[in-house]
């Protein structure tokens, strides 16, 4: 009969088996509270990972466009002229090397007669200065150089020059929070010859 007893008790107690609604609102409330934490998080890894790859991207991209300017700038024979967007060089056997800044296009291309080649350097290149400093270094200095005269003009300055310095900011997209990452460049370039 106990046994008999205890079936009948453990029927009863199955048929009763469930959630209360307060239960279950606690239950759905902290499942959603735990899902939007998650979700949260994820957006913020997921910014934060495409902005890093757009300022990895335009630091290998300045990086390389810097590494090839200043090998053929040391390698040419001077500076030949300027003005604000370009830098034509001549190279040793008297060929054209040139660095052209386009700003609606955002690009620095460069033409090197030499390699027989030319191309896009940078881009998403939203501003290009260049600065040129004389040959001879500011007397009781070691890499500090005067600014060419301002009577000189372009031409003059250019055979004078033996330090260009370049700057350039690069501005990509990202593509999760359409915010921009910016990289500044700086060089410092001297003339060898």
């Amino acid at each position: 009969m106990n046994l008999h007893l205890l079936i009948q008790k453990a029927r009863a107690r199955k048929g009763r088996a469930g959630w209360t609604l307060a239960e279950m609102l606690v239950a759905v409330g902290l499942g959603t509270l735990i899902l939007a934490s998650v979700g949260a998080v994820y957006m913020f890894m997921a910014r934060t990972l495409d902005a890093t790859a757009n300022y990895a991207e335009l630091d290998r991209q300045s990086r390389n466009a810097l590494d090839y300017m200043s090998q053929d700038i040391r390698q040419c024979g001077g500076l030949t002229n300027f003005d604000a967007n370009n830098l034509w060089f001549t190279n040793q056997d008297g060929s054209l090397l040139r660095y052209t800044f386009d700003a609606n296009a955002q690009t620095l291309s460069y033409t090197n007669v030499l390699k027989t080649n030319g191309g896009v350097l940078l881009k998403g290149c939203v501003f290009w200065k260049t600065t040129e400093f004389m040959r001879t270094p500011v007397p009781g200095t070691t890499m500090t150089f005067a600014s060419p005269p301002t009577n000189f003009n372009s031409a003059a300055q250019a055979a004078v020059t033996k330090v260009i310095v370049i700057d350039w900011v690069c501005k990509k997209t990202n593509y999760i929070t359409l915010t921009d990452s910016e990289s500044v460049q700086t060089a410092k370039v001297v003339l060898r010859n």
